[in-house]
């Protein structure tokens, strides 16, 4: 695998560290939090005009284009300001679903490049503790010249800011199915509330929610696997939103620890600081090359890539844990403030390891396989 970044990926890191350095300032991710959904509709609007929301989609749908690499030069600048817009729910997950769908949806993929419209899938159920295309709870069955939706879903990522819906189900006589929905349908009640970091999520029960017969996106054994492919890039997109964040706990912590004066010099010249740095360092760089190893691996078996994928996750897990927390130390009791940068990248690196399936998750998988 060549490491070196391509000319598009270049123009691609500097347009996005540019963007976000200057509009995702600490005060202004803060501000966020208080809206309703926690979409930032001015930096949606510019990710659409730089290009961001076509990276993932097929040339011949109307996209980009893009490798999974261009997606982890992207995800990690996103990381590096601990951005938590919905741009891999949409952008990464959303549109390998909605191209590789059985009738793929290029009208909505067009609404997605604008920046008009924003997927949410809405997967979990209650009573698992990780969501697998295993057979769901959720029913599909047919009704009229269409279908209705009925059952309870949980902790769907981005919902809020949603304008559509990926919901999973079960349709009688094909199993497993994957079923395109509007966010402002009647019929589902959505309780949507903020995560550790700032994001949004929802439970959502449907009730009898009608659709039209050719809202199902694909069924079968074609529906999951196309289910586990959209869930491995975004897994691999939010490792390089960790890895990003890591990197960037590094300079928070470097430039600290030359400001900081104690004893009438500067902290970063204690031995026992200068140790927990390199320790930081080295599992940073750690996490960086498990990551360049599940890109390698990315377009791989099935099996060769999920369990690549989960390898990294695990090493980018601790190390991520590991920063993070090492990052609060360096900086004393102060550092879990709110108004500290620190702390507001440990929420996100810890959020950001729940979300994908934590240590646990990926240690089984690993074993199973």
């Amino acid at each position: 695998m060549d490491f070196n970044y391509s000319d598009l990926q270049r123009m691609l890191l500097d347009s996005a560290e540019r963007f976000i350095t200057e509009h995702f300032t600490l005060e202004h991710r803060r501000s966020l939090r208080d809206s309703a959904n926690g979409l930032d509709e001015v930096a949606w609007a510019t990710f659409a005009e730089l290009g961001w929301l076509a990276l993932a989609i097929p040339e011949d749908l109307g996209g980009l284009g893009g490798t999974q690499a261009d997606i982890a030069v992207l995800a990690a600048a996103t990381g590096g300001k601990c951005v938590s817009q919905p741009v891999i729910s949409t952008a990464v997950l959303g549109t390998h679903i909605l191209s590789g769908a059985t009738a793929p949806r290029t009208e909505l993929l067009e609404q997605i490049v604008g920046g008009a419209a924003r997927i949410a899938l809405v997967h979990g159920e209650p009573g698992e503790r990780y969501a697998g295309a295993a057979p769901r709870a959720v029913t599909l069955t047919a009704d009229g010249d269409g279908f209705a939706i009925s059952g309870q879903k949980l902790l769907a990522l981005d919902a809020p800011s949603a304008t559509h819906l990926i919901v999973s189900a079960m349709l009688e006589g094909e199993g497993f199915a994957l079923v395109l929905v509007e966010a402002d349908s009647a019929g589902m009640s959505v309780e949507n509330y903020p995560l550790l970091d700032g994001s949004r999520a929802a439970d959502i029960r449907f009730e009898t929610l009608r659709v039209h017969g050719d809202a199902v996106l694909a069924t079968g054994k074609k529906a999951e696997a196309l289910l586990m492919e959209a869930l491995d890039r975004a897994t691999l997109a939010r490792l390089a939103q960790s890895v990003g964040s890591m990197e960037e706990i590094l300079r928070i912590c470097s430039a600290y620890l030359k400001e900081r004066q104690q004893f009438g010099q500067p902290i970063g010249k204690f031995q026992a600081l200068q140790h927990i740095m390199a320790d930081m360092f080295v599992v940073t760089h750690q996490a960086r090359s498990a990551l360049y190893q599940a890109l390698a691996h990315a377009e791989l078996s099935a099996a060769e890539r999920s369990r690549a994928l989960s390898l990294a996750a695990i090493t980018i897990g601790e190390a991520g844990q590991l920063v993070s927390r090492q990052g609060i130390q360096l900086h004393g009791g102060y550092g879990v403030t709110d108004e500290y940068e620190i702390s507001h990248h440990y929420r996100y690196l810890l959020t950001l390891e729940k979300i994908s399936g934590d240590l646990d998750y990926h240690m089984s998988r690993v074993g199973q396989a």
